[in-house]
């Protein structure tokens, strides 16, 4: 059994020392180089060729396409291919291989890298995977006029699969002729994944309704979606599906939204411990900051939406629909709710028992809470539900920049130091204090940030709860 374990991690070792480097340049490439051959000085024409291994998608050779550890450079130009699957969850540029853990396969834009499709099937999405494992799409520019998708997908789709990355995209929509799901970045059935840094714009269906939202996700677990950019779209992100958690959503900004910044639908149940942690995320000028829709007696639950700022939401910051028995043990605590028709958006709901409100700031709104048909004061809505009575203030909260994503806090505001880091976001226990809204430091970036660390390996184990003080 030793030599036998030996042997394996000779083999190990011997795999991974053999990864490449591989060079995608559609003027000076040559699909007819062999994966031995392939260097910077000799690199394929296609991206096709490095991720199927052959030049036909429908004949991939998986010796010779990009394997565990190789990392694929596509230099700069514009990249067209005609070849399509014609089927909604499966990527034209589905890789032929998977990647492992610590090794993933790497295709990463260098320079202005622009990918579109000519193809003649009912259409399909253009990159991402469909049961592949342990994949990281790095940097490219994708323009929905030049790529042809059909209803219920998008131009990138993650599905059937785990430990993907998809990081430093440019994506722009259109708006669909279909009043379907139209997505950017559609995650389905998938695990353990990652999507960041990426800016998402224009993407709506015909209805202008949160199906036409720039992420969607479906019966997926352990995904995080960070530092991304979404605007001028029909939703921002959409927890769509019966999904069971956990979700991570955070650092990102969200803005001129048609319908909310972030959907939350099926997450979590009754009876699992975690759902989600929704933090430090910006959601300006839409029509809602958050929304939660019960779709069924057991969902949304287990939800902590701690130290979010949302600003200029004309149907409410926090919007509930429709009257369910959904909602589970959902925390709401440390936001800034200013500027809204409505802080609180309730209207088709009348039972908060399983809500939790404290440490939260009002400012501005044209009501503090609307419930049941009934518009509350901050004072009434504390007195009448004995919600926010714990280290919530109705205060002007002083920022020091309303433009951009900026909504960062003057030194004579409030907010300052006026939470309970529940979350733990500053590594000083769960008992102490933290500003209130999305900006906790001064160097906080929301959106996307210029410098990102090598994806981490997601983590299979829960985060913690929320312990409430």
């Amino acid at each position: 059994m030793k030599k036998l374990l030996i042997f394996t991690s000779l083999c190990l070792a011997f795999s991974v020392a053999q990864a490449k480097t591989l060079y995608v340049d559609n003027s000076t490439g040559n699909d007819s180089t062999s994966y031995e051959a392939n260097s910077s000085s000799n690199p394929w024409a296609s991206l096709g060729r490095a991720a199927w291994g052959s030049t036909s998608l429908t004949n991939p050779n998986t010796g010779q396409a990009a394997r565990a550890g190789d990392v694929v450079i596509v230099r700069s130009g514009s990249y067209n291919v005609s070849s399509g699957t014609g089927e909604r969850y499966i990527p034209v540029y589905n890789p032929a291989n998977s990647g492992t853990s610590g090794n993933p396969i790497v295709f990463r834009a260098e320079g202005n890298v622009v990918l579109s499709s000519s193809t003649n099937t009912i259409g399909e999405p253009l990159i991402g995977t469909y049961g592949k494992s342990h994949i990281v799409w790095d940097g490219f520019i994708l323009d929905e006029r030049n790529i042809n998708t059909k209803a219920d997908t998008g131009p990138v789709v993650i599905w059937s699969s785990n430990n993907v990355t998809i990081q430093n995209l440019t994506v722009r929509g259109i708006t669909s002729s279909w009043n379907d799901n139209h997505n950017a970045i559609r995650i389905e059935q998938s695990r353990d994944s990652l999507v960041r840094n990426n800016t998402l714009y224009g993407t709506r269906n015909a209805g202008r309704n949160r199906n036409g939202s720039s992420i969607m996700l479906y019966y997926s677990n352990n995904i995080t979606i960070e530092n991304n950019d979404i605007s001028d779209s029909s939703g921002g992100i959409f927890v769509k599906g019966a999904n069971g958690g956990p979700m991570t959503i955070r650092y990102n900004y969200l803005h001129n939204i048609d319908a909310e910044g972030i959907a939350i639908g099926g997450l979590g149940t009754a009876s699992e411990q975690y759902g989600g942690e929704i933090y430090q995320n910006i959601v300006r000028d839409s029509s809602a900051g958050i929304t939660f829709i019960g779709y069924d007696s057991v969902s949304p639950a287990n939800v902590d939406v701690v130290n979010n700022t949302f600003y200029n939401c004309s149907n409410g910051g926090l919007f509930f629909k429709p009257s369910t028995n959904g909602y589970r043990d959902l925390v709401f605590a440390n936001n800034i709710i200013v500027g809204n028709t409505r802080g609180i958006q309730a209207e088709d709901i009348s039972d908060l028992s399983s809500m939790t409100y404290r440490n939260n700031l009002y400012s501005g709104n044209g009501v503090t809470s609307r419930v049941n048909y009934s518009n509350y004061s901050f004072s009434s809505w504390q007195s009448s539900f004995n919600k926010d009575t714990v280290g919530s203030i109705s205060s002007d909260p002083a920022f020091a920049n309303t433009t951009a994503n900026t909504l960062t806090l003057s030194s004579s505001s409030p907010a300052i130091n006026a939470g309970v880091d529940i979350l733990n976001l500053q590594g000083r226990g769960t008992g102490a204090s933290i500003n209130l809204g999305a900006h906790i430091t001064s160097n906080d970036v929301i959106g996307v940030t210029g410098t990102l660390p090598e994806p981490p390996a997601p983590s299979t184990v829960p985060p913690s709860p929320a312990v409430l003080y």
